[in-house]
């Protein structure tokens, strides 16, 4: 699958791997029903919608490329679980769509040929807007073999890495809209 990682998917792709999650997810319910396991089954659906509403949230962004790097990230890069939290009130300009879309994708490709194949990696990326800013957290832990990154200069974007080693990443991006 790494071969994706420095591509597009094509529509087809989208709806081959969408269609996909979604019948793992439907078997993985039946299988708890079928097991009497109602609760886990509940559970389950609960945190299914909560990822929906969190996709669809982030479409408030107005930032196609961005939106897409997050609506595939999981695709492209399947050895590491990503959960994406979002609290998106307000659309972000649209000059900076293109450079926070690049950021992400070369802070992930930075470490992603690097990973322990024996340890787990989970990268938590938090996003939020109003009318005057756009604040995305990235946190990823698990391990990994790699020089630090060598953070480029952003226009009009600021980024504030909080710790780097070869097992957490933490940084802050921030963008303050006029």
């Amino acid at each position: 699958m790494r071969e994706l990682t420095n591509r597009t998917l094509s529509i087809s792709e989208v709806l081959r791997f969408a269609n996909h999650d979604f019948l793992n997810q439907l078997q993985l319910i039946k299988m708890n029903l079928d097991l009497g396991r109602v609760e886990e089954s509940k559970k389950l659906i609960e945190q299914i919608s909560e990822q929906c509403k969190a996709n669809s949230n982030l479409n408030k962004l107005a930032l196609s490329k961005t939106v897409e790097w997050f609506q595939t990230v999981r695709w492209r890069f399947p050895a590491i679980e990503i959960e994406i939290n979002s609290k998106v009130n307000s659309p972000v300009e649209e000059e900076v769509d293109e450079l926070i879309a690049d950021y992400l994708e070369k802070t992930i490709i930075h470490v992603y040929d690097h990973l322990d194949p024996f340890m787990e990696q989970h990268l938590l990326i938090e996003i939020s807007t109003d009318k005057e800013y756009l604040q995305l957290t990235f946190e990823l832990k698990g391990q990994w073999d790699t020089e630090s990154f060598q953070q480029p200069t952003l226009d009009r974007i600021a980024v504030e890495t909080i710790v780097q080693t070869n097992n957490f990443w933490k940084y802050v991006l921030t963008f303050e809209q006029e």
